[in-house]
């Protein structure tokens, strides 16, 4: 009966910690969306480096074997004929979405099985960092801008409005996140103390 419940209990474990891991995914994926908005801002204002850095990449990479008969085909426009719009969106970006928070769970548990269980931050420290980078992921949009403005169409104003929501949209994903993996991870860790009960939950989660 002990070994049943220690079973179950287990699997509870790795069910929270699964559904932890699901709530950063969209997190995850809008850092690097923003990530990529930067990079792409950069590359627009340093043009003539950036293209020349991507021909020597792709000239590498033509190089390597397997790989560089794979991109061949697809720089020289072949096998472009992909019927795209049959793809169901939805079901796409769920699947995703379930393959990708089981990808990070499991490295997580594999880190941990290296290098140890590590001790959690608090909650405030984690939105203070989302925040921090959120302000710097500003920060670069803006100086991207005033580096170069006569790449940007439109007025300053308007530019600034868009980075501003771009990057509060970005800490506020991350905040709510955080806060529900933050709980759901406490949950989990009371789960394996055996130390679940209300007080507990209603005190931590004011951390």
């Amino acid at each position: 009966m002990k070994s049943q419940n220690n079973i179950l209990k287990l699997l509870l474990s790795w069910g929270l910690g699964y559904m932890s891991w699901a709530q950063l995914t969209p997190m995850f994926l809008l850092w690097i969306f923003g990530s990529l908005m930067l990079l792409a801002l950069t590359f627009v204002n340093l043009q003539e480096q950036s293209i020349s850095a991507l021909e020597f990449i792709l000239e590498w990479l033509m190089q390597l074997p397997l790989v560089g008969e794979r991109i061949a085909p697809l720089l020289s426009g072949e096998n472009t004929g992909m019927h795209i719009a049959t793809i169901d969106l939805k079901s796409f970006v769920l699947s995703s979405w379930a393959v990708l928070s089981l990808a990070f769970m499991l490295v997580n548990m594999f880190i941990s099985l290296l290098l140890g269980p590590f001790q959690p931050w608090a909650l405030k420290r984690k939105i203070w960092i989302a925040s921090a980078g959120a302000v710097l992921l500003l920060a670069g949009m803006v100086a991207n801008y005033y580096a170069a403005p006569q790449n940007f169409n439109g007025e300053a104003g308007a530019w600034m409005l868009n980075f501003s929501l771009i990057s509060l949209l970005v800490f506020i994903v991350s905040a709510y996140c955080l806060s529900i993996s933050h709980f759901l991870g406490y949950l989990n860790a009371a789960l394996m103390a055996g130390e679940l009960n209300t007080s507990q939950l209603r005190r931590h989660s004011l951390n």
